[in-house]
């Protein structure tokens, strides 16, 4: 591979956005994929704007995968107390209103850690072609330094809604860890996107 082409591949490397999938999940087992016509989904949290981003960027995430879904904000209000709710009740409300299955997500764990990291650029040097220039990098280090690294543990659940009990009705469940998030936006793309893309992966949810 000459120079020139080995210049443009690390650069396309280095700016394609790449979404990982999850690293814990769990499938029930015998569950068979199935094209949902209507999913709702559910964040748990007293953040009314996170609870808002995370359920539209989910959203979002399966419209682009040609499947359809709603935020719970109409169906259970930031006014309404949902652990106050009994099981019975949430369930009538998301029979009533004809969803066929439910993604739940929520905050299981918060770590931290103190961690060490050099202060790195880069620095670029020249190399010469006919009638090109070209600008490689090499990595430049000066003393590092100690920082505390916080991590989101988010856990998703989907259940299917037509069985008749909660122990029936969970079908898979993930979890994503999101590292010193820059905004809840960019927590939300980076857990909503991992998590639709592993669903369709495990082949428990499919496209329609």
């Amino acid at each position: 591979m000459n120079r020139k082409i080995l210049v443009i591949a690390l650069v396309l490397l280095l700016f394609t956005s790449c979404v990982s999938t999850m690293k814990y999940t769990w499938t029930k087992d015998n569950v068979t994929g199935k094209e949902f016509e209507k999913i709702l989904v559910l964040v748990i949290g007293k953040n009314t704007e996170a609870r808002a981003i995370f359920e539209n960027t989910i959203v979002q995430a399966l419209a682009e995968e040609n499947i359809y879904a709603e935020n719970s904000l109409k169906l259970f209000p930031p006014i309404i107390s949902i652990d106050k709710l009994s099981e019975k009740a949430i369930e009538s409300k998301i029979r009533l209103a004809g969803y066929d299955a439910v993604i739940v997500s929520s905050l299981v764990d918060i770590k931290e850690q103190e961690v060490f990291e050099y202060d790195s650029f880069y620095h670029p040097y020249p190399y010469r072609f006919p009638r090109h220039i070209y600008y490689g990098y090499s990595y430049a280090y000066s003393p590092g330094y100690y920082r505390q690294e916080k991590s989101f543990v988010v856990e998703s659940r989907l259940f299917d809604a037509n069985e008749p009990t909660a122990e029936d009705a969970i079908i898979w469940s993930g979890q994503s860890e999101i590292t010193d998030p820059r905004s809840f936006e960019s927590a939300a793309k980076e857990h909503a996107y991992s998590m639709v893309k592993t669903l369709l992966k495990s082949g428990v949810l499919l496209k329609h």
